[in-house]
């Protein structure tokens, strides 16, 4: 037993440069850690960190209040349009007069016409509410309300 007792003392030796490295290099990591490449410690880093969550928080948040404004004012915007081209008299040639729709989500927005003749234009509105109107529609104006309505 004693002839091994300088293996052990050599083993023990082996061991403890090994675990002497090992924690030289666990000290290095740990300083770099702390430090940092631009000399900011730990807390630093996560100071800067925290700060730079609120900021993206808050710009979220800025975000998501103005993604519901938008809904809002989307619902009242022109949504649906319908157009139809017609020719009104028989002594005009092309379709150069038309009526068209121009509606809201809910179905109200106008309907607009124009009649085209050889003396002029004539251009009328109308008011439409979900989707009809109180004035007398012609046929094309009715038409171009069905197709405005299609393009949901």
């Amino acid at each position: 037993m004693v002839q091994y007792s300088w293996l052990w003392s050599l083993v023990a030796l082996i061991v403890s440069i090994f675990v002497l490295f090992k924690v030289l290099g666990f000290d290095r990591r740990l300083t770099e850690i702390f430090r940092g490449n631009k000399g900011k410690d730990l807390e630093g880093v996560i100071s800067e960190a925290t700060k730079r969550l609120v900021a993206i928080e808050k710009e979220f948040k800025n975000l998501r209040d103005d993604v519901a404004r938008i809904d809002v004012m989307a619902t009242d915007a022109v949504q649906k349009v319908g157009v139809v081209r017609f020719n009104p008299f028989d002594d005009t040639g092309g379709d150069q007069s038309f009526a068209i729709a121009l509606l809201d989500a809910n179905d109200n927005g106008a309907v607009i016409s124009s009649l085209y003749s050889r003396e002029g234009a004539r251009i009328f509105a109308k008011a439409i509410v979900r989707g009809s109107s109180k004035h007398h529609l012609s046929d094309e104006e009715r038409e171009a309300i069905r197709r405005a309505l299609q393009n949901e």
